[in-house]
């Protein structure tokens, strides 16, 4: 039910490094990152906090209604010191959040790297493999600032949403790292334009900017239905030659304008999966039975603890007349509860006399 609702001024500092000068970029990544804080802080949901900053960083003073959350944003103060700037915001924020019974055990997570949909795009700046940074980064940012979901696994290899496989994909890639939910990403575009405002400039004189476009899909791992998608896009400076290489590992690329950009790109993007986990179910599949107990493949680093309640399901499938497979959860009469605890799983029992009848291992558990 929802949370009642509490209007507060809140006061948050945000820093960023400047680099190569660019007192204008690192103005905005403290300013994003003054906004994040204050909300976060509040328990308010990060909607958009890149909207939001550059409404800040053009009016000054304005106001923005996201859920009835954000009222009012004002900048106090900014303050540049010799590498760095120093932002002070403050926010007038209504923090409502629903309460999810759920969001007591952290969802695991498993992806894989990134593809390029078009793949000569990634060509200029030597960037082909681009995604196998992009996805080390999304799963360094995710883990580093997640509350509700931990990513427990990045897989070597491409997966596309493209792929005429992707849902048997999907389930056989949650099955395998014992994960319930999966995330694909892919870079629907990296390409590289000239563009000038200064019609004196001839085409070959004017700068290259460098559009980055990520889209980003979450699964359910059990039966590959699609739960969430985001997409964000952003064109910046692209500060190097046409034909020069640039290593899509280098501090070189990740101190540019780009690379700087792509970072606040997905860093909001972690934070809104993260979110869309929030609500969502915590299933946990059933890997032994015996003796009337069941051992489970979640435990104390999901937040499990003992005396804790859940929901039994029998895990069914089924081949429809046109050939798709499909799951089914069946609700089990019998609650089980929580007896001991490991790191990664945890043994139940029934919360009655009734034994467990017809559970097996890969039938699941829940807490709803």
């Amino acid at each position: 039910m929802p949370i009642p609702t509490n209007a507060a001024w809140f006061e948050a500092t945000g820093q960023a490094v400047i680099n190569n000068g660019n007192k204008a970029l690192a103005k905005k990544q403290a300013t994003q990152e003054a906004v994040k804080q204050a909300l976060m802080f509040a328990g308010a949901s990060i909607t958009s906090v890149q909207a939001m900053s550059n409404g800040l960083l053009e009016n000054d003073r304005f106001e923005i209604r996201s859920g009835g959350e954000v009222n009012d944003l004002a900048l106090i103060s900014e303050t540049y010191h010799d590498d760095y700037v120093t932002i002070v915001i403050r926010a007038d924020i209504f923090a409502q959040r629903t309460q999810c019974d759920a969001a007591q055990y952290k969802k695991r997570l498993v992806s894989t790297w990134f593809p390029i949909r078009d793949r000569q795009q990634g060509i200029t700046g030597g960037l082909t493999e681009f995604g196998q940074t992009v996805s080390e980064l999304f799963e360094q940012q995710f883990n580093q600032t997640s509350r509700f979901a931990r990513m427990t696994q990045r897989q070597p290899y491409y997966l596309s949403p493209q792929s005429p496989d992707i849902q048997s994909d999907i389930i056989t890639l949650a099955r395998q790292t014992d994960n319930q939910y999966v995330l694909i990403g892919e870079i629907t575009e990296l390409s590289v334009e000239r563009s000038s405002r200064n019609a004196l400039l001839f085409w070959q004189d004017a700068p290259l900017s460098r559009n980055f476009r990520l889209e980003l899909s979450l699964y359910d791992g059990n039966n590959a239905s699609l739960l969430k998608q985001e997409r964000m896009a952003i064109n910046t400076p692209w500060e190097f030659e046409l034909h020069q290489q640039v290593s899509p590992s280098s501090r070189q690329l990740w101190q540019s304008q780009f690379g700087q950009a792509v970072t606040a790109t997905i860093t909001e993007q972690a934070s809104l999966i993260d979110e869309a986990l929030d609500c969502l179910p915590t299933y946990a599949r059933v890997l032994q039975v015996s003796n009337e107990q069941l051992t489970i493949n979640i435990g104390k680093q999901d937040g499990v603890q003992i005396g804790d309640e859940l929901t039994l399901f029998k895990h069914a499938q089924f081949v429809d007349a046109i050939g798709n497979l499909h799951q089914q959860l069946q609700l089990h009469p019998n609650q089980v509860k929580v007896m001991q605890v490991y790191n990664e799983t945890a043994v139940l029992t029934s919360t009655s006399s009734a034994p467990l009848a017809n559970i097996q291992p890969n039938d699941f558990v829940a807490r709803q």
